[in-house]
């Protein structure tokens, strides 16, 4: 505790902030980035879980919003591992109502093929049929999942990535642009804001959430209340990913 007081107070600090504070504005103001440029699109998140959207996707659903695109949502399943899957359900639709997502634009998907559990292995060619059907159904120019480790190594979340890949691929995603969202070491994801100059510099897709955009992301993880055990308030605070993604095109 002591050392790190020392390390705010020290000359080390102060350029290492103004540096924070820089790509900061930089990557909200530069027009680099293909989802905040151009006109309107509509782009569509793909989810695993109740509560992914905001502990993984908020910085980027956040800033889609704000850059005046029409952001839709898919969950793949509604979260019944503990048996509360209608009470995650209900709080997903409260959350991404929180960020801004219409509740008419959030699909949660209720199919025994995709039972919500580390243990359980989603088949890959079904899961590309249900996302391929939400696709052309909101008329999506992007799609944004989580990439092959899943952040948290979640078989469910790999799965997302598996199946949008597999569909991509084969070439099933005519004019549909992928994104992925990268997974980071332990120790970059839990830096919080530290990690924002890396990001910027290392990837050209950067989302950084405002400040006000952070207190809404936190607001949206309170409608979680199923979900609010001692380690995710820990996680709200650490976790880089409640401000920035990086996200890194399928080519």
């Amino acid at each position: 505790m002591l050392s790190s007081l020392t390390w705010l107070l020290s000359e080390t600090f102060w350029p290492y902030l103004l540096l924070i504070v820089l790509c900061f504005i930089y990557v909200n103001f530069a027009s680099f980035n293909p989802l905040k440029s151009g006109s309107k699109q509509n782009v569509l998140i793909v989810i695993a879980h109740p509560d992914d959207e905001v502990m993984f996707f908020a910085p980027t659903i956040l800033s889609l919003l704000r850059s005046g695109n029409n952001v839709f949502l898919v969950c793949l399943s509604k979260g019944d591992h503990e048996g509360l899957g209608e009470k995650r359900k209900k709080e997903l639709i409260a959350s991404c109502t929180k960020l801004g997502i219409y509740q008419s634009r959030v699909t949660v998907v209720d199919d025994e093929k995709f039972k919500d559990g580390p243990e359980n292995d989603w088949d890959v060619n079904a899961l590309g049929e249900r996302i391929l059907g939400v696709i052309k159904r909101v008329n999506a120019v992007s799609v944004v999942t989580f990439d092959g480790a899943g952040v948290s190594g979640h078989p469910n979340h790999i799965a997302m990535f598996k199946a949008v890949n597999k569909l991509h691929e084969t070439k099933q995603l005519d004019k549909v642009t992928v994104y992925t969202l990268e997974s980071t070491n332990l120790a970059r994801k839990y830096i919080s804001i530290l990690d924002i100059p890396l990001s910027s510099i290392t990837n050209m897709n950067t989302f950084v959430s405002l400040p006000r955009e952070v207190i809404r992301s936190w607001q949206a993880m309170m409608a979680h209340s199923s979900q609010l055990v001692w380690f995710r308030k820990l996680y709200l605070i650490f976790s880089r990913y409640m401000l920035v993604n990086t996200l890194k095109e399928i080519k």
